[in-house]
């Protein structure tokens, strides 16, 4: 998602208010919960070390059973 269409989405659910000089944005949890989550999202995307991480797990071919994993995190 690009800025401009997260502006786009912002300015169909913003409400701003002046109060004093520093201006207020009142969002829904959700709408503000998505935005957060997005740009979190773009932010991994456009990370070159996340992005080799990614490449290097989906190259092993090592698998796990559930079993296993639950005794790794000592579950």
């Amino acid at each position: 998602m690009t800025t401009a269409q997260i502006n786009t989405i912002l300015n169909k659910v913003i409400k701003t208010q002046k109060i004093g000089k520093m201006p207020v944005v009142v969002l829904p949890l959700p709408v503000w919960e998505e935005i957060q989550n997005r740009l979190e999202d773009m932010e991994m995307t456009q990370s070159d070390s996340f992005r080799k991480k990614i490449a290097k797990a989906r190259s092993e071919k090592k698998f796990y059973s559930l079993a296993q994993v639950k005794k790794m995190l000592a579950i």
